[in-house]
């Protein structure tokens, strides 16, 4: 295989440089769009090694967008040097990369090559969601705050219906606030160490209850079919959170029985979550195994209640899942 065409002031140079660039770079056959070369950043980003890279062409990963790419590389050929921002490579394992790519014709016309500079994008990509959400949780929070206010005012009312109500609302609004403060301090929601007390499975059914579902016929039943006085040595809060996500889920899912065992073991007590739903799609328990990231809904759901559970030393699993249902099993350690 012939060497790629180089500059004619330092061939040594240029390699040195082009192999050592932190961008990903390539050097392309302008006619064919073949790879004459490629740095060890180009296959760090794509997945291939050099040598793999060496026979492939640019449009095996554009195939998605070959009409922008054939536009990037005529409007190259034409001014010499061309750049865009909305092309995207497929890396080998089909996941695809935003970038913005560079290119800049050289060597003789008869057979002019390009270098191409691939810059990844995903970082730059991720900074601007992270900053569009602390602006969205900023005005949240001023819109939870006021609902905390109202909800403050109805712990006064002269109905005890009414007044327990608002009792369940203000913790529900006061989690979502700390929420929302935790989020615009660190940019991310990351999880606080379970602050642990000691509690019946029963009192944290009743808020579920309270806060997640509705009444039957309109949603499901929810009970705890033994171990009701089983005490629990763990944040309140966050086992709330667990069931309130597994439960929430089972309901989306259509279950209309939902039914929930405890029992301790020693210094360990094991929850069962079993619901009369269809079961698990196959993307859900991916996201659960964290095999690929959760993208909303149910599947984001199980992996935050999974997330909770290993903080607290346990552990949140499938124990079946089919079309007469899902049973979840939750572990949880008491704090050393």
């Amino acid at each position: 295989m012939s060497e790629p065409v180089r500059p004619a002031a330092g061939p040594a140079s240029f390699e040195e440089l082009f192999h050592g660039m932190q961008d990903a770079a390539v050097i392309l056959e302008a006619g064919s769009g073949r790879i004459r070369a490629a740095n060890a950043a180009a296959a760090a980003l794509l997945g291939y090694t050099a040598e793999e890279l060496r026979h492939m062409r640019a449009q095996d990963f554009h195939s998605h967008e070959l009409p922008r790419l054939q536009a990037f590389l005529h409007e190259t050929m034409r001014r010499g040097a061309w750049q865009r921002d909305d092309l995207s490579c497929r890396r080998r394992d089909g996941t695809l990369v935003p970038a913005e790519v560079r290119s800049t014709v050289f060597g003789d016309a008869g057979a002019a090559e390009l270098l191409v500079i691939i810059r990844d994008l995903r970082g730059e990509q991720l900074a601007e969601v992270g900053q569009s959400v602390r602006k969205l949780v900023h005005d949240l929070r001023n819109l939870l705050a006021t609902a905390q206010l109202l909800s403050d005012r109805l712990a006064g009312h002269g109905d005890a219906k009414v007044r327990a109500g608002a009792d369940v609302l203000s913790r529900s609004l006061e989690r979502a606030v700390e929420l929302c403060h935790r989020t615009l301090q660190a940019g991310r929601a990351d999880e606080a160490r379970p602050d642990r007390v000691r509690f019946l499975i029963d009192e944290v059914i009743e808020e579920v209850v309270a806060t997640g579902l509705l009444p039957p016929p309109l949603g499901p039943r929810l009970h705890v079919a033994s171990g009701a006085g089983t005490v629990l040595d763990a944040d309140f809060d966050q086992v709330y959170r667990i069931l309130l996500n597994l439960v929430r889920n089972a309901t989306d899912a259509g279950a209309t029985e939902i039914a929930v065992t405890a029992r301790r073991d020693g210094a360990r007590v094991s929850l069962e979550l079993r619901d009369d739903g269809p079961g698990l799609p196959d993307f859900v328990l991916a996201n659960l195994r964290g095999e690929k990231p959760g993208s909303g809904g149910t599947g984001l759901g199980l992996m935050i209640a999974s997330e909770l559970a290993q903080a607290h030393g346990g552990a949140l699993t499938v124990a079946a899942t089919g079309p007469g249902g899902t049973v979840f099993a939750l572990d949880l350690p008491d704090g050393g």
